[in-house]
């Protein structure tokens, strides 16, 4: 039986392409040991990149969607996290 590599799926995703952060990846994803201070000011230039990305909305709901970490769509992961929360607070799933 022949083993097929799959790519992650963020190589994947035509949208990226267009991404306003295409090669400015440090601005979106932590430095292990990043501190409070350093983490505020990244994300405030990522936070400025996203703003005037055309794929905006889909890397949000691409980030939602698939639980990424680091900053996409104008999110960090807290942010998606309280929004996860806010969701199903709203639409409650009916166990069956």
């Amino acid at each position: 039986m022949a083993v097929v590599e799959l790519l992650p799926r963020w190589v994947q995703q035509e949208w990226m392409e267009y991404g306003s952060c295409k090669g400015q990846t440090h601005h979106f994803f932590a430095p292990h040991g990043e501190q409070a201070e350093a983490r505020e000011a990244r994300e405030a230039i990522a936070g400025a990149i996203c703003r005037s990305c055309e794929v905006l909305e889909i890397c949000r709901e691409y980030a939602r969607r698939n639980r990424e970490q680091g900053y996409w769509g104008g999110e960090n992961d807290e942010q998606r996290v309280q929004m996860r929360r806010r969701e199903a607070r709203m639409h409650p799933r009916v166990a069956g």
